[in-house]
């Protein structure tokens, strides 16, 4: 298995229990939504790693990379499923700092 897929599996597994903690009955929604995400972002993601594990890419610039996709994740069926905008944004910043996270860990 490559790093990047170690890395995916392990943002899955962290962004699992952090649904599980912070979206209680809406834990599969938001997993479907992490999913989309991570398939979205994958070319990007594979992109940012590389460079950053090669070091042709800083830590800060890659969370502002990250960072900078916080608006294209969707989070549809948590949306429709008629969550706040308050918990859907706060989900969305800890999915953003697990990537980040995991990346630093995996990569560094």
């Amino acid at each position: 298995m490559s790093n990047f897929e170690d890395f995916i599996q392990i943002v899955e597994k962290s962004t699992k229990k952090l649904a599980k903690n912070t979206l209680k009955g809406f834990k599969n929604e938001a997993l479907k939504d992490v999913k989309t995400f991570l398939e979205d972002s994958k070319e990007d993601l594979k992109r940012w790693t590389r460079l950053l594990a090669i070091g042709e890419l800083s830590q800060d610039d890659f969370e502002w990379l990250v960072i900078g996709r916080k608006e294209v994740i969707e989070l549809q069926v948590l949306k429709q499923s008629g969550l706040t905008l308050v918990r859907l944004d706060r989900f969305k910043n800890a999915l953003l700092n697990s990537v980040i996270d995991t990346a630093l860990d995996v990569f560094l």
